[in-house]
C-alpha cells in the first residue's frame, strides 16, 4: 500500500491570522531568496502538490501551501523538512521515489532531477518563503478554545443579570416581564393583553399535563375569585402525575428513547426493559428531582451506591435505549452525540474524525470521552429493580430463564476454552505474523471478522501484537532477546544474532534460561527464525503444563524458568487470556451465529413474558479499562497518540486532570453539571421555555456552538439559568417563574402594528398558538371521549391497531425500526437521534387521519354517548355540553345556529369506512377536527 505524506490538518475557525514570524519564517527571505521561492519552487508545489495538499483537500492531512503548515508535521507531528538540512529529509525522501513513499503517486507527474534539486536547495537555504505568499491560517486549537470562552456568550459564566427598570411596573410582575417588558419599549412595543380564563386554563392543562381540562376544572377555575387563583391552578397542575408524563415525553425526545434497538441482523429487536428508563424519567419529574441529580443518575447511577435493586438504576437506560449498530465505534458515537448535544448544547460527535470545524473541540477531547464508554458494557444480567412478586407467573419465567441463560453460560465458557486452547497450540504462526509485520490484505480491513476456525483470529493477532509491544523491552527476560534479535537488518543477521546469543549467560538474571538454551540450539539464520524458535519453546511449555495436568498445581510443579514462559499464554492478560464479556469478536461467524440465537432466546423470553419482573439496562465499568487512543480520520484501524479520559477542554480549567475513578463516568457527569459549567443550565431552561412558549429562547437548543446565534433575550436567558441553579435544580421551580409571568398569560391574537415590527415574535409582545404534538392530541380525544386510562409505567402497549391501548401516549410501543406512519404524519421525534425539537409540517393525511381514523370515529362515538350530552334534551343544550368538553367554552350563538343547521341537514346515518355515524356523532367528529380542537392558544 502506497502511504501517503501526512500533515496536521487545522481548520478554519472564524477568525484567522498570518502565521507569527517564529512559525513562518525566523528573518525575512533575502531578495535573492524571495526570487528563488518564485521561480523554482513555487511552481513546483503549485503544479504537483497542492492539488491533494493544499486549502481545499489534504490527502492524509497534508498542507504544502504554507511555510509553518510544512513544519507543523502530519498526523504523526513529524515535520517533513528541517530548515537547513541539504539532502534529509521525508520531502525529499518521497519526489527522489526510492522508498516506499512516491510522490507524487503517479509516475507521469514525477519531479525532474532539476526539481528535486531545487527543492534540496530551498531546504539548505532554510525554507524561505515570502510573507506575500503566505496563507491565512486559523488561530491554534488552544487559541480558538481561549477566544471562545472569552467572547462567545453560551461560554461566558452565568452570572445574575439586573432586573432593568420598566416604564410600566404593573404590567411587569415577575422578574421574567421586567426584561420582556424593556424589549418591547426599546422596540417601541407593548404586550398583548392578558388571555381570558378560559384560554389560560386550557393552556396551563396542556403546556403542563398534556391534557384538557375537565369542565368540572373549568367552571371551578372560573368560580375562584380569591387572590392567586392561577397561583393554585399552577400548584395543582405540577402537583398531577399527569405532569411527569408529559414532560417526560419531551425529554425521551431528548434521550431519543425507543423499545426497539433497530435494525439487528440474528438478534430480537426488542429492549425488554427499555420501559423502565421511561418509567424512571416520569418518576423523577413528578418528584421534582434536582436537575442536577437527574443527570447524573442518567450517566452513572451506578456509582452513586445505590442498593442493588434500586429504581434509579433503571436510569442508565439513557445511555442504553439508543440504536444499536452492531458497532461499537458507532454506538458509543450515539452516546457521546446525545451527551453533548442532549445535556450541553454542544456537537461534540462532530469531532470524531478531525477537530471541530468551528466549535473550540479537539479530536483528542472526542477520544477522551469515548475512552470513558469504551470503558464501559452491559452485563449480561440486568439487575431487578424492586422485589419481584412471587406469582406462578413468575416462578415460570424464572425458571425458563435460568435454562436459557444456562445454556448460554455452558457455550460461552465451551468456545472461549477451545478458542483458546488452539491458540496457544499455534503460538508459532501469531509470532511469526507479529515479527515480521505482514498482516493480510484480509485482516487489515476487517479486523474483526474471521470466516473459518482456521482462519488467524484478527483479534488475537491484535493482542499477540499489543503484548509483545508492552513486553519487547531491554530489561524483560522472556523477550528481551527478541526486542535484541529483531533490530538487527535482514543482510548480516545470522552474524550478528550470533554475537548477541554468544554474548549471554545462562547465569544471566535478566535472560530467561531455556530461551537462550532454545537460540543456542538453533542458532536463527533469518528474522523468521526468532518467532519459530520462541513459538515451539513457548508451545511446548504449554504442552508440558497440560501433561502435568494443567491447573495451579501443575503450574506449581513446574521449573521457574518454565513458568516465565508459561504466564505468556496462560496469565491474567495474556494475549490469549478471553474476557467472555469479548468472546463475540474471536468467534467464526458460524459460532457467532449461534451465540446471537442463544442471546436472542433469552431476550424475546424476556420480551414477550407477562412474568418478567422489571430490570434496570444500566451499564458498569469494565474491569480492564480501556486506554483511548486518537483514530486517524475517525479510522480505528489506524490508532494514534493516547489521550487521557478527562472532561473537553472548552469547559474546563486552563489544567483539566485526567479523570481517575472507574471509567470517568461519574466524573463526567460532576463536571457536566458543575454550576461553573455554563452550557448545562442554559441548555435546559431553552428547551423548557420552547415548550411553553412554542419557540425557543436560542434557536438552536442542541448547538450553542460559535455558529449559533444569540438569543435576542440573553439576560432574560441567564436570569433563569441563574434562578434554576439558586433553587436546587428544581424544574418546577422553572415552570412557575415562566408560567406565573405575564409574559406568559398574553393572549395569541395577532397585531399588525407589532407584527411589522417583529414579525416573528421574538419579542414576545403576545403569546404564540401552539399546535398539539400527536401525544396530547390523542390523549386529548380519548379524554374527551372519558375513555382514557390513566394507570401508569410497565410495558409499553401498542397505539393502533384492534388491540390499541387507551392509556397516555407516552406508555406506547415505539418501533424505531418500523415507526408507524400515523406517528410520521404527525411529526413525531425521530428515535434514532436526539431531538431538540419536533418540525411542524402541514400535510393532507394529518386532515385525512382526523377524517377517517377509526380512532377518532370511535371517540366521537363515545362523546355523544358521555351523559353530560344524553341528558342534555334539546339540541343547544347538547351543542352547549359538546363545546364546554372538546373546547372549554360555550358556544356563540352563530354557532349554536352551525350545529342545528348540520345535525338537521344530516339527518341520515353517513358511513365513515365500515361504520355508520348518526348526526350527532357526525356532529361531534366535526367539533374534533376544528383548529381550535388541535391548537393551544
Amino acid at each position: 500500500m502506497r502511504r501517503r505524506l501526512m500533515l496536521t490538518v487545522v481548520l478554519l475557525a472564524g477568525v484567522c491570522r498570518p502565521f507569527p514570524a517564529g512559525a513562518a519564517d525566523s528573518a525575512a527571505p533575502t531578495a535573492e531568496q524571495s526570487e528563488f521561492f518564485e521561480k523554482q519552487v513555487r511552481p513546483i508545489l503549485a503544479a504537483k502538490c497542492q492539488a491533494c495538499h493544499g486549502e481545499r483537500k489534504q490527502e492524509s492531512g497534508l498542507r504544502l501551501d504554507s511555510r509553518a503548515a510544512l513544519l507543523a508535521g502530519g498526523d504523526t507531528g513529524e515535520a517533513i523538512a528541517s530548515p537547513g538540512e541539504k539532502g534529509k529529509g521525508l520531502l525529499l525522501d518521497v519526489v527522489r521515489r526510492g522508498g516506499d513513499i512516491v510522490m507524487p503517486p503517479d509516475e507521469a507527474d514525477r519531479l525532474s532531477e532539476a526539481e528535486v534539486a531545487s527543492l534540496d536547495r530551498w531546504i539548505e537555504m532554510g525554507l524561505p518563503w515570502p510573507k506575500a505568499s503566505q496563507a491565512e491560517v486559523p488561530l491554534t486549537m488552544r487559541e480558538r478554545i481561549d477566544r471562545d470562552r472569552l467572547r462567545h456568550w453560551s461560554l461566558r459564566p452565568i452570572t445574575r443579570p439586573t432586573l432593568p427598570t420598566v416604564a410600566d411596573p404593573a404590567w411587569a410582575e415577575t422578574p421574567v416581564d421586567r426584561f420582556v417588558a424593556a424589549r418591547l419599549e426599546a422596540a417601541g412595543l407593548t404586550p398583548s393583553p392578558t388571555a381570558d380564563r378560559r384560554t389560560l386554563i386550557r393552556r396551563l392543562s396542556f403546556d403542563l399535563c398534556g391534557l384538557p381540562p375537565t369542565p368540572l376544572q373549568v367552571d371551578a377555575f372560573l368560580a375562584d375569585a380569591a387572590p392567586g387563583a392561577v397561583e393554585r391552578l399552577v400548584e395543582r397542575l405540577l402537583a398531577s402525575p399527569r405532569y411527569g408524563e408529559r414532560w417526560g415525553r419531551h425529554w425521551l425526545d431528548v434521550a431519543r428513547y425507543a423499545d426497539t434497538r433497530g435494525y439487528s441482523f440474528g438478534r430480537e429487536r426488542r429492549f425488554p426493559y427499555a420501559y423502565t428508563y421511561r418509567d424512571y424519567v416520569v418518576a423523577a419529574l413528578n418528584r421534582d428531582k434536582p436537575y442536577d441529580r437527574f443527570l447524573v443518575e442518567q450517566l452513572a447511577a451506578d456509582r452513586l451506591g445505590l442498593a442493588d435493586n434500586d429504581s434509579n438504576l433503571a436510569a442508565l437506560g439513557f445511555l442504553t435505549v439508543g440504536r444499536k449498530y452492531n458497532n461499537q465505534h458507532d454506538d458509543i458515537d450515539d452516546q457521546i452525540d446525545v451527551v453533548g448535544r442532549g445535556l450541553m448544547g454542544l456537537t461534540l460527535a462532530c469531532a470524531r474524525c478531525h477537530d471541530h470545524k468551528y466549535d473550540g473541540v479537539p479530536t483528542e477531547d472526542y477520544y477522551s470521552l469515548y475512552g470513558v464508554f469504551a470503558s464501559c458494557e452491559i452485563p449480561d444480567v440486568l439487575p431487578l429493580i424492586g422485589d419481584p412478586q412471587q406469582t406462578p407467573g413468575y416462578g415460570e419465567f424464572k425458571a425458563r430463564l435460568d435454562a436459557l441463560r444456562k445454556d448460554l453460560s455452558d457455550f460461552e465458557h465451551t468456545m472461549r476454552d477451545e478458542i483458546a486452547d488452539e491458540a496457544r497450540r499455534r503460538t508459532t504462526e501469531y509470532l511469526t505474523r507479529v515479527a515480521l509485520k505482514q498482516p493480510e490484505e484480509l485482516l487489515q480491513k476487517l479486523p474483526f471478522i474471521s470466516l473459518d476456525k482456521e482462519d488467524v483470529k484478527p483479534r488475537l493477532l491484535q493482542q499477540w501484537r499489543a503484548f509483545v509491544d508492552r513486553r519487547a523491552k531491554a530489561d524483560d527476560v522472556v523477550f528481551g532477546l527478541w526486542r535484541e534479535l529483531l533490530a538487527f537488518g535482514d543482510k548480516d543477521f545470522a552474524v550478528e544474532a550470533a554475537a548477541v546469543i554468544d554474548s549471554k549467560s545462562v547465569d544471566d538474571a535478566k535472560c530467561n534460561r531455556l530461551v537462550l538454551e532454545a537460540f543456542r540450539d538453533e542458532m536463527p539464520q533469518s528474522k523468521s527464525d526468532v518467532p519459530r524458535i520462541y513459538g515451539k519453546l513457548l508451545e511446548a511449555s504449554y504442552a508440558a503444563w497440560q501433561e502435568a495436568g494443567g491447573g495451579e498445581a501443575a503450574t506449581a510443579s513446574l521449573s521457574a524458568e518454565r513458568r516465565e514462559l508459561l504466564d505468556v499464554l496462560l496469565a491474567p492478560g495474556a494475549p490469549t487470556d478471553i474476557a467472555i464479556a469479548d468472546l463475540p469478536s474471536y468467534l467464526v461467524r458460524a459460532d457467532r451465529n449461534k451465540h446471537r440465537e442463544l442471546e436472542k432466546k433469552i431476550d424475546s423470553h424476556e420480551a414477550s413474558s407477562p412474568g418478567a419482573p422489571p430490570r434496570a439496562m444500566v451499564l458498569r465499568d469494565k474491569e480492564r479499562l480501556y486506554a483511548p487512543r486518537v483514530f486517524l480520520r475517525g479510522n480505528h484501524t489506524r490508532p494514534g497518540d493516547a489521550v487521557p479520559r478527562q472532561f473537553v477542554a472548552l469547559l474546563s480549567e486552563d489544567q483539566r486532570q485526567p479523570f481517575s475513578q472507574g471509567s470517568g463516568r461519574l466524573e463526567l457527569a460532576q463536571r457536566i453539571v458543575d454550576p461553573r459549567n455554563p452550557l448545562t443550565a442554559r441548555v435546559i431552561v431553552n428547551r423548557v421555555w420552547m415548550h411553553h412558549f412554542g419557540q425557543p429562547l436560542v434557536a438552536t437548543p442542541s448547538d450553542f456552538g460559535v455558529r449559533s446565534d444569540p438569543p435576542v433575550h440573553i439576560e432574560l436567558l441567564d436570569w433563569l439559568a441563574w434562578r434554576l441553579i439558586d433553587s436546587g435544580w428544581s424544574l418546577k421551580s422553572l415552570h412557575r417563574e415562566i408560567v406565573l409571568s405575564a409574559a406568559y398569560r398574553q393572549a395569541s391574537l395577532d397585531r399588525e402594528d407589532c407584527r411589522r415590527v417583529d414579525p416573528e415574535n421574538r419579542l414576545w409582545w403576545r403569546m404564540n398558538r401552539k399546535r398539539l404534538e400527536f401525544e396530547p392530541l390523542r390523549d386529548a380525544l380519548l379524554v374527551v371521549a372519558s375513555r382514557l386510562d390513566t394507570s401508569m409505567g410497565g410495558k409499553p402497549e401498542e397505539l393502533f391497531g384492534a388491540s390499541a391501548t387507551r392509556r397516555r401516549a407516552v406508555y406506547g410501543y415505539i418501533d424505531r425500526q418500523d415507526l408507524p406512519g400515523e406517528l410520521r404524519t404527525f411529526d413525531f421525534a425521530n428515535p434514532d437521534q436526539s431531538s431538540d425539537g419536533r418540525p411542524q409540517t402541514t400535510v393532507p393525511q394529518q386532515a385525512l387521519y382526523l377524517m377517517n381514523s377509526p380512532l377518532v370515529v370511535e371517540q366521537a362515538k363515545s362523546l355523544i354517548a358521555r351523559s353530560e350530552v344524553q341528558q342534555a334534551a334539546a339540541a343547544d343544550a347538547k351543542i352547549a355540553a359538546l363545546y364546554a368538553i372538546t373546547l372549554s367554552r360555550p358556544p356563540s350563538e352563530a354557532e349554536l345556529q352551525v350545529g342545528r343547521d348540520f345535525v338537521a341537514s344530516a339527518a341520515a346515518p353517513a358511513e365513515q369506512g365500515a361504520v355508520k355515524l348518526t348526526p350527532w356523532q357526525q356532529y361531534a367528529q366535526l367539533l374534533l377536527m376544528t383548529n381550535e380542537f388541535l391548537y393551544v392558544d
